[in-house]
């Protein structure tokens, strides 16, 4: 026999499951077993039995069924709105057919491809067209709040309606012209603030604003002029937080967020050194460099006596005690991660393979911490559980026990470790254990009371919906199900 381990009814069984998972579904199909449903009720097992397919392809024959009663030809704004939000996120034609609940899969497929050439489209079209003050602010804007380095030229197309290739090209026009400006007011205000400064030893930006023609913050990002610049290192003992509030206003009013922070503009402001503007503004916000020097300066103070406070004062005026608690610890305590040895672990899988059949699984793994003093603890640990939890002999110990009794237990709040030294196995075969019974415990049937469950959580949820959590909320349901039920039958309530 080819599957000595299957019986032949499960091997028929097999082949049946596939033969009709392979075969299409017809009309007389969808109908036969509707009837047999309005005869029977929803009892698949009886209804797979009369039409011989698989209780599973019954129920999807029939969930077929009902989706054609439901379908129409023509298309709402509502069902194209929710269409195009498909399309946003990257969701499938199956998958939008499933939330648009009237259309099938390949009736939105076609739909989907329809709207894709439309957009590109209109694309196409507005990329002819000239560019009006409007559209270059917002692209301008788009680009400056790009995270990283890299620019989404898709994306910002998308939005302004145009394609890629056309907003790229339109801002580095822009950009060229704006650093051809800047380099031409650049020796004209240098000039200017050089005189100043030599004459005055001071620079009023207002004046040299006015005898240029320009703003006062052109004239600070165009100057280059570096002369007499003051260093500005932090010092506990001299620092003032009215100059560092002098700077932190000034960034605030001339660059919120997302815009970028233009350093040259705040050195020459301050009068100070650019790198000491750059270090300072990264310690106002509690950003603290862990330099060789830095460190050994912690363990310095603190070997001395000197408090934690007093510590993070000498590093920055904002970073926290406990910060420099953690750092000083993990520099004088150090836990460096060393992998096991091939030896080791072969000496380690010769004596638990050797054991398992008749030593209880907490003894077993003592005997191997004792038996490798040199090795890393955490290491050890991992791997003695994770090759205990494939152990023949604990697997078949876990299957002769009450396992629906044991999980009881665990969901009652009785803790993994204590059952698993009472069974004498390892706690990680409990873990997988609960971690595989936890799909199966998510049925496919919706009850009014965890659709309203649904709803209410989904609707006092802020912002984006986070289906993980929502499902935590709902308990019986997965994130994909709670999905997908709020989508169908969210705007009826």
């Amino acid at each position: 026999m080819a599957f000595p381990k299957r019986t032949e009814a499960s091997i028929l069984g097999k082949i049946r499951q596939y033969t009709s998972k392979n075969s299409n579904i017809t009309q007389k199909d969808m109908v036969h077993v509707n009837t047999l449903v309005e005869a029977y009720g929803k009892d698949w097992e009886r209804i797979g039995q009369e039409t011989d397919v698989s209780p599973r392809r019954a129920q999807r024959i029939w969930a077929q069924h009902q989706q054609r009663q439901k379908v129409t030809q023509a298309w709402t704004k509502e069902e194209l709105e929710t269409l195009r939000n498909c399309i946003r996120d990257g969701i499938g034609m199956a998958e939008a057919s499933r939330i648009i609940g009237t259309k099938m899969s390949y009736a939105c497929n076609a739909k989907m491809q329809s709207l894709k050439r439309a957009g590109l489209n209109n694309a196409f079209q507005k990329s002819r067209t000239l560019w009006n003050d409007d559209d270059v602010a917002r692209l301008v804007h788009l680009v400056s709040t790009s995270k990283g380095g890299d620019i989404d030229w898709t994306a910002i197309g998308k939005e302004l309606g145009r394609t890629a290739k056309s907003c790229h090209l339109r801002y580095t026009k822009l950009h060229q012209k704006h650093y051809n400006a800047k380099a031409d007011h650049s020796q004209t205000v240098s000039c200017e603030v050089q005189k100043q400064y030599e004459q005055h030893q001071r620079v009023d930006w207002t004046n040299v604003a006015q005898q240029l023609g320009l703003s006062e913050r052109e004239c600070l990002e165009a100057n280059q002029f570096n002369g007499g610049k003051a260093r500005w290192i932090y010092d506990p003992d001299t620092f003032s937080w009215d100059t560092a509030d002098r700077m932190a206003q000034f960034i605030k009013d001339n660059y919120p967020k997302p815009v970028p922070v233009n350093y040259t503009a705040v050195s020459n402001y301050m009068w100070t050194d650019k790198s000491d503007c750059v270090k300072m503004t990264s310690l106002l916000r509690g950003e603290v460099t862990w330099t060789a020097e830095a460190l050994a300066l912690v363990v310095r103070l603190r070997d001395s006596g000197m408090k934690f406070e007093d510590i993070a004062h000498q590093l920055s005026p904002t970073v926290s005690a406990s910060r420099v608690t953690a750092t000083y610890h993990k520099q004088k305590n150090p836990h460096v991660y060393q992998p096991l040895l091939d030896t080791d672990r072969q000496q380690i899988k010769d004596i638990m393979d050797t054991r398992a059949q008749y030593m209880d699984f907490a003894d077993l793994r003592a005997l191997v911490i004792q038996s490798m003093p040199n090795a890393n603890k955490s290491a050890l640990y991992t791997f003695v559980d994770s090759h205990g939890a494939a152990l023949p002999a604990y697997k078949e110990r876990l299957k002769n026990s009450n396992v629906e009794h044991i999980a009881s237990q665990i969901m009652s709040g009785t803790k993994q470790s204590v059952l698993a030294k009472q069974m004498g196995i390892p706690s990680l075969m409990l873990t997988n254990l609960m971690r595989s019974r936890t799909f199966s415990m998510h049925s496919r049937t919706w009850t009014q009371e965890e659709t309203d469950k649904l709803i209410e959580v989904a609707r006092a949820s802020p912002g984006p919906f986070n289906w993980k959590s929502i499902s935590e909320e709902v308990g019986t349901k997965d994130p994909k199900q709670c999905r997908t039920r709020y989508f169908n039958v969210g705007h009826k309530y």
